[in-house]
Order: C-alpha cells, then structure tokens, then sequence
C-alpha cells in the first residue's frame, strides 16, 4: 500500500471514528404563532433534555428530573426562554412574555409546552430571531410556523441563521428554498445516513469489467440501482410521514437506522451477497425515510405543507449527491489497488459496523 493509499484509507477511518461520537438527530424546538395584530400569541414546544442541559433545573443532582424539579424551577425556566427570542415589527421590538410550561410528547420524547405571547407597540412586518440552545448545540433548530389568518407562513431558526422574517406574500418557491437547505443540514449532520448510503458504495467500486470502461459501466450501473433505490424508498415514506398518513416515535426508527448500518457493513464480507444491497438500499431506505420526516414532525398542524415537503427532500437529495461526488472519486482511487478488495474494504466495513453497533445500543 502506497503512501497516498494509506493517507486516503487513514482518513476514511478517521471519517467513521468521528461519526462515533454523534447520534443522528439534532434536537429540535418549535414555534406555532398567530399573528392577532397587534399582539402575537403562541405556543413554544422545547425538548425537555434540552432545558436541562442549558439550564441547572436537575436540584439533587442524581441526573433524574423529576416534575416536582421542573415545576420548582418554572420561573428560571420561562425567563430564559423568554430572553432567548426577540420579536419585532419593522424594527420595533415586542415586549415577550412566557407562561408556564406542561409536559407534552413528541416523537415519543418529553418536551414541555409554554404559552408564549407578545406585545407590539407597532404594526408591520412581523420578524423573530432567537438564540435557544445556539451557543451550546450547533445542531439545535426552531422550526416556526405563523398563521395570518388567510395564509401560514414557515421558516427555520439556526445557529447560521438566527432571525427569521415573515414573507410580504404567502410564496411556495420562497418557502420550499428555505426548506431546502433545512433539508442538506439534516443529512451532513446525519452521520448515520451517510455512512449507509457509504456502505452501499464500498462494493460498487470493485466491479470488474474486460475493459476501463467496461469497468465503468458496471459501476455507474450499481451507482445508479441503489441510488435509485434508496431515494425512492426514502420519498416514499417522508412523503406518509410527513403527511401525517404514517407516523412512527423517533426512539425505534433511530434504532432501525443504526441496525441498517451493522446489516450493510456485515454484507460486505460476503460477495456473493452484494447482489442484496438492492433490495436492502429499498428496504432500510424506507426507514431511514421515517428518520428524515422527524425532522418536520409536528410543524404547524400535524402535516408538512407541499412546499415544505419539497423543499426538504430537495435539500436532503442534494446532499446526498454531494455525499457520492465526495466519497466516489476517492473509493475509485482505492479500487485500482489490489488491496481493495481484500483489505480495504473489509476494514471500512468493520469499523462501520462498530460505529453502528454502538449507535444501537445507545438508541436501545
């Protein structure tokens, strides 16, 4: 193994140990406002784990919390909130109260509800802004929705992007942009999805043709069956989801994900299996579809609007396709050597396979 193959292998490596230390979803926060004009009423959803990991409500220390701790700290709790949002119209700020909180679920998981309002001295353009967890989860989002009476208006807060203003006129295009990148976040953050779509091309590139492009041709092939395959496995059921049609709680599609990856990494020990990785791309990509549409899960009123949906999956398409154009040339490199197949490959796979397995078991 030359030195430029074993810098390219070590790096792969390296790529699979830091995904280790990352779980697939970024926590999520969402915003349901009503614009009354000229006050503005809501309701502020926030994962419970979240609250606790920025603020000290855990009184006993014993990394339990108990209601009786969340009740006792609900001041603290609301005035923190509070001041991690700005409200304003046409540059004017709003006066932002929080009530107390409920406990509520979503995806399966605690969050606590507040009622949140405010007061505009003005009327106009309605814009928020916030900071909630940004400066200490660069993977926290706050998903907004804003009903005007005659149209909802959707829109993302992020440690990149902390203000957020309503649109002059309801706009599919200007939304389903928003989306979009909403959508390529999601994925570069998600480790494990990209670490199965990885699995899948391990062996494509040791396709064995009479010629170069012989050779080629059989790759593109496999590309395109489990891209293919994967990606309208995956829009079937982010589209369900998403829709509100099919719904499942967030804890055993994670844990579906991180077995897909043990699953996918195992058969590429065998080569007279590979021939599965079609119908395994389907399958587990109708899990992983489930994965991506937790994503938008509770936004506005239970069901993603189109432009939403659309702009997500665009997003989440397009990082895919950045994925392979980044992953594909350097596993090309790696194939022309002989130790591919035998040593390079099966190692990627192993290392995969563990970084998998623990992700299964801390999602179990």
């Amino acid at each position: 193994m030359n030195r430029i193959g074993r810098a390219l292998a070590a790096s792969l490596l390296l790529l699979l140990a830091a995904a280790a230390a990352t779980a697939h979803e970024g926590s999520t926060s969402y915003l349901e406002l009503s614009d009354g004009r000229p006050e503005i009423t809501g309701r502020l959803d926030v994962a419970l784990i979240d609250v606790a990991a920025s603020i000290p409500i855990d009184t006993d220390a014993d990394r339990r919390l108990t209601w009786d701790e969340v009740w006792g700290n609900r001041d603290p709790i609301a005035r923190e909130l509070a001041s991690a949002f700005e409200f304003s119209r046409d540059g004017t700020p709003c006066t932002v109260q929080v009530a107390e909180p409920w406990l509520t679920q979503r995806l399966g998981l605690p969050y606590l509800s507040f009622d949140i309002s405010a007061r505009c001295p003005k009327a106009g353009a309605l814009a928020v802004a916030s900071s909630l967890f940004f400066d200490s989860d660069e993977s926290h989002r706050v998903l907004v929705a804003l009903d005007s009476g005659s149209t909802t208006s959707y829109g993302t807060l992020s440690p990149i992007a902390r203000e957020w203003a309503a649109p002059a006129s309801d706009s599919a295009w200007s939304t389903a942009l928003a989306f979009i990148g909403h959508g390529i976040w999601h994925v570069w953050i998600g480790y494990d999805h990209l670490l199965f779509l990885l699995l899948l091309l391990l062996p494509a590139v040791a396709a064995r043709g009479a010629d170069t492009a012989g050779r080629g041709r059989a790759i593109a092939l496999d590309l395109v069956r489990i891209v293919t395959a994967f990606t309208l496995a995956h829009s079937i059921t982010l589209g369900l989801a998403a829709a509100g049609l099919v719904r499942l709680p967030q804890q055993p599609v994670e844990a579906a994900i991180a077995a897909s990856i043990v699953l996918a990494a195992l058969l590429n020990f065998f080569p007279g299996w590979w021939r599965m990785r079609l119908p395994l791309a389907f399958g587990f990509g109708l899990v992983h579809g489930f994965g991506f549409a937790n994503a938008l899960a509770g936004l506005g009123a239970g069901a993603a609007p189109l432009p939403v949906l659309a702009g997500f999956n665009v997003g989440v398409e397009l990082a895919n396709l950045a994925a392979i154009a980044v992953a594909l040339p350097v596993l090309l490199h790696l194939s022309r050597r002989g130790w591919y197949a035998t040593r390079a490959l099966p190692a990627l796979s192993l290392a995969a396979a563990a970084v998998g397995a623990a992700w299964l078991v801390d999602r179990l």
